[in-house]
């Protein structure tokens, strides 16, 4: 008799909360990504999506709830030590790094072998569409 494994989440969000002076940027928000998922993360202007993103990447703390990957709590995790990886919309890229060298630095700094550095390069490239971009820099794409 076949038993199927019960599916175990990569990452939780548990009643995640961000206030400024008061205000709620993101207000007591879960959610549950497993392992293998494609997530997309939408929202208007304002929503409170980048602030959440930052609080996963470890760049804002969380005023309450928890981040919980692969059953670990990042409350007290600092973001260089955290294995997540965030591209910023534009102002953050290396402007000296090609698109490719962007999205590899994390992996080099996480001290991977070449080989999968390339071909998790070349996944993400193709994820996005942007092969036949992965050799210009910041200042050479468009939107």
């Amino acid at each position: 008799m076949k038993t199927r494994k019960a599916l175990t989440p990569l990452l939780e969000i548990r009643n995640l909360t961000k206030s400024f002076d008061g205000q709620h940027a993101v207000d007591d928000v879960s959610l549950t990504i497993y392992k293998g998922e494609i997530f997309a993360l939408l929202g208007a202007s304002g929503c409170g999506k980048s602030t959440l993103l930052r609080m996963l990447a470890g760049f804002e703390p969380p005023s309450s709830g928890q981040i919980m990957l692969d059953g670990v709590d990042l409350a007290h995790v600092p973001p260089y030590q955290r294995p997540i990886n965030m591209m910023f919309q534009s102002y953050a890229l290396f402007p000296h790094m090609t698109v490719e060298q962007n999205i590899a630095f994390g992996l080099k700094q996480d001290k991977l072998p070449k080989a999968e550095i390339t071909s998790r390069v070349n996944e993400m490239l193709g994820l996005v569409h942007m092969q036949e971009f992965a050799k210009r820099k910041p200042h050479q794409l468009s939107g």
